[in-house]
């Protein structure tokens, strides 16, 4: 309980950090999400005539593990969880099929 604890509170200092960036086009806002151990950073606004609205950012915590479902983060949000200290076998790359997932580091399921 501990352990998830814990990756709830990084989980979510991790999007509220990246909503207080301002995009560098449009009238657009960041929002930071959290909803049953689903964190999102989504944008919304114009960006001239054109309307935004897109998940940058999508963790879950499942079983104690990170699901990274979708990054669209500059740098990568997998860098900012071994940067806190994360292990790799505590990160899964949702977003890859589950057979390439055996090809990387992290975690399977």
């Amino acid at each position: 309980m501990e352990r998830l604890n814990l990756y709830r509170q990084i989980a979510q200092n991790i999007v509220d950090d990246y909503a207080k960036y301002k995009p560098s086009y449009g009238d657009v806002e960041l929002l930071a999400l959290n909803q049953l151990d689903n964190y999102l950073l989504i944008s919304v606004g114009w960006n001239g005539d054109r309307r935004v609205h897109s998940t940058i950012l999508h963790l879950r915590i499942v079983a104690e593990k990170f699901w990274i479902e979708r990054d669209e983060t500059e740098e990568g949000i997998t860098e900012d969880l071994l940067a806190l200290g994360v292990s790799k076998q505590d990160m899964v790359l949702g977003f890859q099929h589950p057979v390439d997932r055996k090809l990387s580091e992290f975690a399977i399921t």
